[in-house]
């Protein structure tokens, strides 16, 4: 009976295992709101040329999981991370009619093909991609001067010359607090993985520490500072 019914239950979650990964969809459309040809797919693709549809997306919607969208073709270039919901355009993400490939990131920060296997971003101003850092922009939509953010942190930015000088903010994976003040003081906030084009009100062109608090990210998805 006991051999029974854990074979049942075994099958079971493989069963609800593969309901959920093919539940995991992305839609670009040709057209800003939604309008237009369009594209779906359940499953990461390396180069949108092969279907037609490449540097054609102007919006999109994904309807399961976490997708990340890059420019350039094998997930290289400038990259951004969606989650479940609708993105009327992708301009502000500057990537309206520049989508190359998408690859799907799995469902969960922690395990099963989530967040722990971040994408291996390309560009943005250096061959970063290890999966463990954060990197830290002077301008605004990851631009201008960098500054790599090792899982250790750093206590002072002063040190290196990156004292109050970040407006943008790119998380590879894991989950971050930078705050105001040297040694972790100050006005402090959370980020996970993600891109974050312009810092919150309180934190753009005044952070002077960081570091990585945790390898996972305990949420499902990016916090949402009002941009």
């Amino acid at each position: 009976m006991k051999t029974t019914f854990a074979a049942g239950l075994a099958a079971g979650l493989a069963a609800l295992s593969v309901a959920g990964a093919s539940s995991a969809q992305i839609a670009l459309y040709e057209n800003e709101g939604f309008s237009g040809r369009n594209y779906s797919s359940s499953h990461s693709v390396s180069n949108l040329a092969d279907s037609g549809f490449n540097d054609r997306a102007s919006s999109a919607i994904v309807r399961g999981g976490r997708w990340q969208i890059c420019a350039d073709a094998y997930f290289a270039g400038r990259c951004t991370t969606l989650g479940p919901g609708e993105y009327p355009s992708l301009e502000a993400m500057g990537l309206s009619n520049r989508v190359s490939s998408v690859r799907s990131l799995g469902w969960t920060p922690d395990g099963g093909g989530g967040w722990n296997n971040q994408p291996q971003w390309g560009g943005g101003g250096g061959n970063w991609g290890s999966g463990s850092r954060a990197i830290l922009y002077s301008g605004y939509s990851l631009s201008g001067e960098t500054l790599v953010v090792e899982p250790g942190g750093m206590s002072n930015l002063d040190r290196r010359g990156f004292n109050d000088k970040a407006r943008s903010l790119r998380v590879e994976s894991g989950y971050w607090i930078f705050c105001t003040d040297a040694n972790f003081q100050g006005d402090c906030h959370t980020y996970g993985p993600g891109d974050y084009p312009n810092l919150p009100m309180g934190q753009s062109h005044a952070i002077s520490s960081g570091r990585r608090v945790s390898g996972n990210y305990p949420y499902r998805n990016n916090p949402n500072w009002g941009y």
